[in-house]
């Protein structure tokens, strides 16, 4: 979820700076719920929640985002390998909105007084350096917390500068910019060879990888001068093999898969720092790199450093208890990746997944609506359904979780069976923000686009 390209944010006001009087307030009703952050989490909450709320006259329902557009955060692969364009997979803020019956919101949260019970937001300013948008200051009756994750390099020297990144739509664009520049640049003959080194084996490397082979091959129907030889990718990941939160069946296909592509695997071996041609590893080798991808970690939102009110675990993120509340708040939650939430099956973090973030989404819309009638909802609990990776043009693979009563069972899935249960578990979220109707015309607006559109998407 990106800013429109004519438009930024002003810097933030550091803390316990507090607004100007003259900060107006939109007209929203005096209690409205309030969601920052429009991805999985947030769009799929107030989704429901307007629903719940049709033909009724509960509080309004306001989404906040610093964007104009929704990506799932999943797809961002396919956008930086130019797999997908942008437009194809984002869906407006303000078509939705108008839509679903809810109120949106453009802005960059800049700080949460839980006295006032109200958010603030900074000002909105042209590229011309012209103002268009004050400081708003939104009063809530109910606050959640949804603005995912940021970056984590892990304090890693050289990584921030040297780095590009793939934790949102705009490093997605950057990203996609990079590659083809010098995939053209190959074809044309104007650079000998290009080296890219992807740091992290998790899903998002591991796509990614798989990915930008598949986009060179399509690249090169159009550009039959592209020597795909004379790209050379690196995939470095700390743990002795790939996907490691995965059953170790899943690891071994992802990683003969990417060999089959001619990826470089190394495995057991740490990223210690990062200059502007390559990365060190830990064991002392260096690995040359005309571009270094860091996929390797997230964290909570950084603006989270300035909010003094908001309880924070040792990964930036907000603690919330078993109903999704925020530590020492009233009627503040928190829901998807700014959230930590400690499953009591194991007590540990649940995962950063876009499972969960949904998981907590349809949770908290059914807790809101007993809470607002006088009934204490069930706590959160959350079985994980397996994890699903794509391979590009090899597929997926990953295991499938199924449920009978007390008792579960895990499957292995892979290749195409694989490949068709990753297409739906994007259906699925398109389902929850977009009725049967919307997902169904997405879905036949999906294929037709196939018969006329080329593989990879230069526009």
């Amino acid at each position: 979820m990106t800013l429109h390209p004519l438009l930024r944010q002003r810097a933030p006001v550091p803390a316990g700076v507090p607004p100007r009087a003259s900060a107006p307030v939109p007209a929203y009703g005096l209690s409205p719920t309030v969601v920052v952050g429009g991805g999985a989490a947030g769009l799929e909450l107030v989704t429901r929640l307007s629903r719940a709320r049709a033909g009724a006259a509960p509080a309004p329902v306001v989404l906040v985002d610093h964007g104009l557009g929704h990506v799932w955060k999943p797809r961002l692969h396919e956008i930086a390998t130019a797999m997908q364009s942008r437009a194809g997979a984002e869906t407006s803020y303000l078509g939705h909105a108008r839509a679903h019956g809810y109120h949106f919101e453009i802005g960059t949260l800049q700080q949460v007084d839980p006295v006032r019970r109200s958010v603030r937001l900074a000002p909105l300013m042209g590229t011309d350096g012209r103002q268009v948008l004050p400081e708003r200051a939104i009063s809530y009756g109910r606050l959640v917390l949804a603005l995912g994750s940021d970056e984590n390099d892990f304090g890693t020297p050289g990584a921030r500068a040297h780095c590009l990144f793939l934790n949102n739509t705009a490093q997605a664009l950057l990203l996609r910019d990079a590659l083809l520049t010098a995939a053209f640049r190959i074809a044309r003959h104007e650079q000998p060879e290009l080296s890219v080194v992807v740091i992290g084996g998790g899903a998002t490397g591991v796509e990614l990888s798989a990915d930008i082979h598949h986009a060179l091959d399509a690249l090169w129907e159009h550009e039959p001068g592209l020597d795909r030889s004379k790209v050379q990718l690196t995939l470095v990941e700390g743990a002795d093999r790939l996907l490691s939160a995965n059953p170790p069946q899943v690891s071994v296909y992802a990683a003969g898969a990417l060999r089959a592509r001619r990826v470089e695997l190394v495995l057991g071996d740490r990223v210690a720092r990062v200059d502007d041609a390559g990365v060190v590893l830990t064991s002392g080798r260096r690995i040359d790199a005309q571009l270094r991808i860091w996929t390797a970690g997230i964290q909570g939102p950084r603006v989270f450093e300035r909010m003094p009110a908001l309880r924070r675990t040792r990964s930036g993120r907000v603690q919330v208890d078993e109903r999704l509340r925020c530590a020492g708040l009233e009627h503040v939650y928190a829901i998807g990746d700014c959230a930590e939430w400690t499953d009591p099956a194991n007590g540990r973090p649940a995962p950063y997944t876009a499972q969960i973030a949904s998981a907590q989404a349809a949770y908290l819309a059914g807790a809101l609506h007993d809470e607002a009638r006088g009934r204490r909802p069930a706590p959160f609990r959350f079985a994980s359904a397996g994890a699903i990776v794509s391979l590009g043009d090899r597929g997926a693979a990953g295991n499938l979780t199924t449920r009978f009563g007390r008792h579960s069972r895990e499957q292995i899935v892979q290749g195409l069976s694989a490949k068709l249960v990753y297409a739906w578990l994007y259906r699925r979220h398109e389902l929850a923000i977009h009725g049967w109707r919307g997902m169904l015309a997405r879905l036949l607006g999906d294929w037709l686009e196939k018969t006329y559109q080329p593989t990879l998407k230069l526009h």
